[in-house]
């Protein structure tokens, strides 16, 4: 792995200011392939899945279940 930091963020949520994190589907430390699902959110309007944009391993995880978050916040971090 080349050590690459890819910080997963939410991509376009709309207007909206506040996102529910509803599930994480992997954990610190997990290995993700790219097009894996990592978690799933929920906005007023809409739930929306995040994927892996490139395949790696979990190397910070910034969110838990239940958390409401900023549209435009660090979720996780991937180390290629």
């Amino acid at each position: 792995m080349s050590g690459e930091r890819i910080e997963v963020r939410i991509e376009d949520p709309g207007d909206q200011e506040e996102i529910e994190v509803i599930e994480l589907k992997v954990a610190a430390g997990a290995s993700v392939q790219e097009g894996e699902l990592l978690l799933e959110i929920a906005t007023d309007k809409a739930n929306m899945e995040i994927f892996a944009p490139a395949a790696g391993v979990v190397d910070e995880l910034h969110v838990a279940e239940g958390d409401i978050v900023a549209s435009n916040i660090v979720l996780m971090v991937l180390r290629t």
